[in-house]
């Protein structure tokens, strides 16, 4: 075969390659982009030929070199990241790009190499970033290199090489609609402004600067960017961080420290862009669900929701119910599912509570199910789940409501747990779970990040997530895994709000073969759908059987030495 027909076999499966990767990536880039909902449309921009289709072309090629060229430095600087740093490698956060058809910003998942550590104080909060900045991290961002892994948003098509450069979220809530035209273009890797000043200009400059890029989008323009970015970025080596900030100014601090905006109107496109951040996808059916959180959390109106079975003793299920009613704040109902026919005892302290709203299962249909016949009957829109063995502090959902009246987007709040022997005064050990919402979202992947018993969570979210599945065991961790999935923010509050009871039959059960098998089997369908990784899922496995095959009292000791505190 002549060299000529070789190279040109080669080039076509270059590039049939590198277009099918480019649709792939695009195709899973859709999966975690969702609509701004919450923000006014803005009037779209007509584009020329090369916006509409030789950009495209353009941006596939110089990421694919990009990253066949400079894999070495790729692989070193994530190596260095990791050493210097930690995990994870990189660092994604949300950012406003393009509008979609209504004229609405689209939010997508932007890659960066991490440049700051994640410490934090005794209270468990971020140290300021100026703290968390290392050398490091001023010497990547300096270089631009921390910029590296946006060539794969270039190549999922959420991002170009030349565009306005994006922005965060709590910026474009400030921004007037003349300033947000400049998502009428796709967001870019450099822009106007970069190659004039980037964060050494004001605001105003640099939405200027963007303005007049999108009046004029043309390829000699893109590639004159191109050029002048290589050569102030790299060869120049301009930082990037204002003054002596470790980051950039935000828009609205800008804007309040300048007397631009009040505070009141600081504080309320603060709070849209934490709900624009807030949902899986902010849309008008989302947007509604906020609704109800905030106005079932302001009014302290909630149910509480409980399931009954035979086995359960009257004395617990007494402490559990009074628990709830002598809350700071009492619910407006307690849901309480028979789930098949129960005991005389139990049925007569039933009787004793006459404000009960009992809901009767002619046969046993399991935890998981008996609480989705529950659920549909409670009439608030935010459910404090109980377990009829355990007591609850009288604060606990004085302060869930809080934090739902706070931050209304949030789908599940929970907390720590006390666990106990015999009486509340004897507490053996806590259980903590992680509390931010990123952390429960990456915790979640292995193990359970709520108690089940003290989670407060919106109605309509798990509904939406299609509810508890019918398992024998942890439908817990299967309904709250897929609902961080599906993109459902949540948080615990940093104490123990609720008495857990402990006992020798809860050992057994955790012992149980048919506990191990149904928490493994759990991960692998979270590594299947995409959340958990094989490495999640292999771990799990090798950490249950492992703890199956131990002694009873040896795995209570692992428990309650490193699992407990």
């Amino acid at each position: 075969m002549k060299k000529s027909k070789k190279f040109a076999l080669l080039t076509g499966a270059v590039v049939g390659a590198t277009a099918i990767a480019a649709h792939v990536m695009k195709k899973k880039a859709e999966k975690t982009t969702y609509e701004a909902d919450l923000i006014e449309p803005i009037e779209k921009r007509k584009m020329g030929l090369y916006e509409k289709y030789g950009k495209r072309i353009l941006d596939i090629a110089c990421a694919t070199a990009a990253i066949v060229v400079f894999s070495p430095l790729y692989l070193g600087v994530a190596a260095l990241v990791k050493l210097k740093l930690g995990s994870p490698v990189l660092f994604t956060q949300d950012r406003p790009g393009l509008i979609g058809k209504d004229g609405k910003e689209t939010v997508f998942k932007m890659y960066k190499f991490r440049t700051m550590t994640d410490e934090r104080d005794e209270n468990g909060e971020l140290l300021p970033d100026d703290v968390r900045l290392t050398k490091f991290g001023k010497w990547l961002r300096n270089t631009s290199l921390d910029e590296l892994p946006e060539a794969f948003n270039i190549l999922n098509g959420t991002m170009s090489v030349i565009g306005p450069r994006p922005q965060l979220v709590r910026d474009m809530t400030f921004m007037t609609k003349e300033q947000r035209a400049r998502h009428t273009a796709k967001p870019g890797l450099s822009g106007l402004a970069q190659v004039n000043g980037r964060n050494g200009i004001s605001w105003e400059e640099k939405l200027d600067w963007d303005r007049k890029y999108i009046q004029n989008v043309s390829f000699a323009g893109d590639v004159k960017i191109i050029f002048d970015t290589v050569k102030k970025a790299f060869i120049k080596q301009e930082g990037i961080t204002q003054d002596d900030m470790a980051t950039a100014e935000d828009f609205g601090d800008y804007l309040l420290r300048m007397g631009k905006v009040d505070v009141d109107t600081y504080r309320e496109n603060q709070a849209k862009a934490g709900e624009i951040l807030g949902g899986k996808s902010i849309d008008k059916k989302d947007s509604s669900r906020i609704e109800k959180v905030e106005q079932s959390a302001k009014s302290q109106k909630y149910s509480v929701l409980m399931s009954l079975y035979k086995k359960e003793k009257p004395e617990y299920l007494r402490l559990a119910i009074d628990s709830m009613i002598n809350q700071t704040v009492p619910p407006d109902e307690i849901v309480i599912v028979e789930d098949g026919p129960l005991t005389d005892e139990l049925y007569a302290v039933l009787d004793e509570y006459p404000i009960l709203h009992r809901v009767k299962n002619e046969t046993n249909l399991g935890l998981g199910l008996a609480l989705n016949v529950g659920l549909k009957k409670c009439k608030n829109e935010l459910v404090a789940r109980m377990d009829t063995d355990d007591c609850s502090k009288p604060e606990r959902c004085e302060k869930q409501l809080l934090r739902f009246s706070e931050k209304p987007y949030l789908a599940i709040v929970g907390s720590h747990i006390d666990e106990f022997v015999g009486d509340v005064s004897n507490v053996i050990s806590q259980r903590v779970v992680p509390t931010t919402t990123k952390e429960i979202y990456d915790y979640a992947k292995r193990r359970s990040a709520f108690n089940h018993p003290a989670v407060m969570y919106s109605k309509t979210a798990v509904l939406d997530a299609g509810g508890y599945a019918d398992l024998k065991r942890n439908q817990d961790v299967d309904l709250f895994g897929r609902m961080q999935f599906l993109g459902y923010k949540a948080e615990n509050i940093d104490e123990a709000l609720l008495w857990f009871r402990s006992s020798d039959e809860l050992a057994k059960r955790r012992k149980s073969w048919q506990n191990t098998w149904s928490y493994i089997a759990t991960i692998r369908k979270f590594w299947k759908m995409g959340y958990s990784s094989f490495v999640d899922y292999a771990m799990v496995g090798i950490a249950q059987t492992g703890m199956y095959l131990m002694p009873v009292k040896l795995q209570n000791f692992v428990y309650r030495k490193f699992l407990r505190k």
